[in-house]
């Protein structure tokens, strides 16, 4: 009898950035890796299904990239973790202990990969600056041989049974070696960056890759016994059991996929762009680790089923997701697409995909053989593109960074490229890209400083902060992506600032709202003027009314032809639901401005704002929505429209059953923010109950460290912002009473990492313990 079909077991939350590397021990423990530079150890809590976080691991100063674990011995009683970093070093851990007892600086670049070996006593590293090396446990000083073969960044590497080693590498080559290093065969076959490989026998083992396939190969013979396609986007990560008749692989088209004799068996979609990381439990389950921050883990044994109203919210996120709609759609038009009554046909495969139009929305179903029914997967809105554009990763060398600058250095020559990482040194990378193009080195703080500009700065409370998708690539205009800076948000860091410019700051009382003002307005009225073409007559806009939208967004119009301005305004924040996201943009712009922000804080715009913070809303228009209110606060006419609709937009606050994703969770702590500032401004307790009741709602459910942030300031505010006694002292005993939020102020109090995010958001967590205790 055939088993179950795997479904969500357990949701482990913990890291604030993309978890990129799992491993787990025969016991059933996991260790997960993450770019907020930590590692997290997760153990069973001992009822078959729950983990319990159980360490959190240090020695790293930027993003964990890799894992692998050695399994308890007569050596090594306890085992031992091992973790790789980007920032060239790997540590080593003994389970018990939260500092590494050794610290490996023998790769020149990050490491991008860790495997166990197959006798237990060694353990593979593979690293960006194109080599391999084997390791003994017994002697951590050296490597027992060092790989060197590749032409680019090394991803994956694996011991194999009969004695070889495989790598494979953004050359798109994978190799087999000789255990003395020596190289057995260069096997080609794949079309891009070969990001995994797993053994299933001996001498035969998997491999993926970005080309979105997956190869299987024999060693001794130096042979593909066969490729196999089903993801629609790169493969980050392969796992298998020990037969190879069950393979699990995860990549950049937000599903799990689950392969039986070569075939897709079952696809799980998860409510999240990457899924970086699988592994398998010593029970069967899958671990995964993505783009969100969150562990997830699934079973196809009934038991450890998550409970129904888990596994009903579970497949609403899903649900709400939104899926490119190039990628998926092609060239077909939106009239062309049935209609409903399509989905009482049955599928014909697992996964099989149905687009449904309602007349002006796409949704995307996907085929459930086990469940037999379409589930719908998200809304299909947008467009990325394919390959490296649809994924949004930037590539340079065979290397993902977050940016990839194009730099001009002289007039007729063609741009430098300039590769950066967030959290990275703006001085040393300028440095390095001056060496490496032997170039003056009175360019250094020029350089510096174009990369600040132009990338994710350091975290801390500043209006101009968008906190964009590193990966959105690009010029195109993007809800929510990283915005030309206008003039006034330039950057105003110097050598001497820079990247410590807040060491341990109260950043509690504030008393000023932020902005969220950064903006691509070439991008947008482009935009605007495309989805202007796709209207209904009933819709659509003169080219010359058209062009009042411009002027209003650079304030050069005043007088008697405001009115009629915000007349087109209001008319196009009436388009339909999927092409509205301009409309949004330009309104959260214009309130800036005190004369528009007068006029247009009206009930019409109620309507509108509530129309988008729906639970059900375009996730895209919600966080836009959630900015045009918090930049409403800052004129007094949009300040008393915000304290009038609080009520309404609280509750639907606390209806959410998802905050989104970074864009969406900043614009709502914000928001929160700046609606306390409000509310101590003029001293509604009334409001101020509501919104910390609100707070503690949200506080468990924002995983971005930015949004996190700014509710803690918001959560600070609101309590030594209330100078009556009687009234701090409620609002005090009901933060006391909530165990969830203690539990959150405690965990972050207690990160000592001197990284700045997190120190800013530990220092203001200490600081509200402070107040409350």
């Amino acid at each position: 009898m055939a088993k179950p079909s795997y479904k969500l077991s357990t949701v482990l939350f913990g890291h604030t950035l993309d978890v990129r590397a799992i491993a787990t021990f025969t016991d059933g423990s996991i260790v997960s890796t993450s770019r907020d530079k930590t590692a997290r150890v997760w153990k069973p809590s001992g009822n078959g299904k729950d983990y319990i976080e159980t360490a959190v691991l240090k020695g790293h100063t930027n993003f964990v990239s890799s894992v692998c674990v050695i399994n308890p011995s007569q050596e090594n009683p306890k085992g031992l973790i091992i973790t790789g970093s980007n920032d060239n070093t790997i540590c080593v851990y003994k389970p018990d202990q939260r500092e590494p007892f050794h610290v490996i600086e023998a790769h020149q670049n990050t490491v991008s990969n860790l495997r166990t070996g197959k006798t237990g006593d060694t353990f593979l590293s593979s690293s960006w600056d194109m080599t391999a090396k084997l390791w003994s446990i017994k002697d951590l000083t050296k490597p027992l041989v060092t790989l060197m073969g590749h032409t680019a960044a090394v991803w994956c590497v694996a011991d194999l049974g009969d004695g070889n080693i495989i790598t494979g590498s953004a050359d798109k080559l994978i190799i087999v070696w000789a255990k003395d290093g020596s190289i057995r065969f260069k096997l080609s076959g794949h079309s891009d960056c070969v990001r995994g490989v797993v053994p299933i026998k001996d001498n035969e083992f998997l491999s993926c890759s970005n080309d979105a396939t997956v190869r299987h190969w024999n060693s001794t013979s130096g042979t593909c016994l066969g490729s196999y396609c089903g993801h629609e986007n790169y493969i980050y990560s392969i796992t298998a059991m020990s037969n190879g008749t069950r393979v699990f692989t995860s990549g950049e088209d937000r599903t799990i996929r689950i392969w039986l004799n070569g075939e897709i068996d079952q696809i799980i979609n998860l409510p999240t762009q990457s899924v970086w990381c699988i592994d398998l439990l010593p029970n069967g389950d899958i671990v995964t680790g993505s783009s969100d921050g969150v562990v997830r883990i699934f079973s196809n044994t009934p038991e450890r089923f998550a409970d129904l109203e888990k596994l009903q919210q579970f497949e609403e996120e899903v649900a709400i997701t939104t899926i490119n709609k190039e990628q998926e759609l092609g060239g077909i038009q939106i009239k062309d697409l049935p209609d409903a009554k399509a989905l009482q046909q049955p599928g014909q495969k697992e996964g099989q995909t149905k687009m449904i139009s309602d007349g002006t929305t796409v949704k995307a179903y996907s085929w459930s053989q086990n469940e037999q029914r379409w589930m719908l997967i998200g809304n299909v809105v947008g467009a990325s593109g394919g390959s490296t554009v649809t994924s949004g990763k930037q590539l340079y060398n065979g290397i993902e960074y977050d940016y990839v600058f194009s730099v001009d250095i002289q007039d007729g020559v063609p741009p430098l490229k300039l590769p950066y990482n967030s959290g990275q040194d703006p001085w040393v990378i300028a440095q390095k890209f001056l060496h490496d193009n032997d170039l003056s080195q009175l360019f250094l703080d020029q350089v510096a400083n174009f990369i600040i500009k132009n990338s994710q700065p350091t975290p801390v409370l500043n209006d101009s902060i968008q906190y964009a998708d590193p990966f959105t690539g690009g010029s195109r205009y993007i809800p929510g992506s990283n915005m030309i800076n206008t003039p006034s948000e330039s950057s105003s860091r110097s050598d001497q600032s820079y990247p410590n410019t807040f060491v341990s700051p109260s950043y509690i009382p504030h008393t000023k709202y932020l902005k969220l003002e950064q903006a691509n307005l070439p991008a947008i009225i482009d935009k605007l003027n495309e989805l202007n073409t796709k209207q209904e007559c009933t819709f659509k806009i003169t080219k010359e009314r058209l062009e009042l939208i411009k002027q209003l967004i650079e304030n050069k119009i005043h007088g008697e032809y405001l009115a009629d301005a915000i007349n087109v305004l209001m008319k196009i924040l009436n388009w339909p639901e999927n092409l509205v996201f301009p409309a949004l943009d330009i309104a959260r712009l214009v309130v800036l401005h005190e004369d528009i922000n007068e006029q247009i804080a009206t009930p019409d715009l109620l309507q509108i704002i509530n129309k988008h913070l729906k639970p059900n809303a375009l996730p895209s228009n919600q966080m836009l929505t959630f900015r045009l209110i918090a930049n409403l606060f800052h004129h007094e006419k949009g300040e008393n429209f915000c304290l009038f609709c609080k009520d309404d937009i609280l509750k639907t606050l606390c209806s959410l059953h998802s905050l989104g994703n970074k864009h969406n969770q900043i614009a709502i702590s914000t928001y929160m923010l700046n609606l306390i500032v409000a509310l101590n401004k003029c001293n509604d307790i009334s409001g101020k109950i509501k919104t910390l009741h609100t707070m503690f709602t949200l506080l468990p459910l924002l995983n971005e460290p930015e949004a996190v942030f700014r509710a803690l300031v918001g959560l600070g505010t609101l309590l030594s912002g209330t100078t009556n006694p009687g009234e701090r002292f409620e609002l005090i005993k009901a933060v006391q009473q909530s165990e969830k939020t203690l539990s959150i102020l405690k965990t972050i109090s207690e990160n000592e990492h001197d990284v700045n995010i997190q120190e800013k958001v530990t220092n203001c967590s200490r600081q509200i313990i402070d107040l409350i205790t």
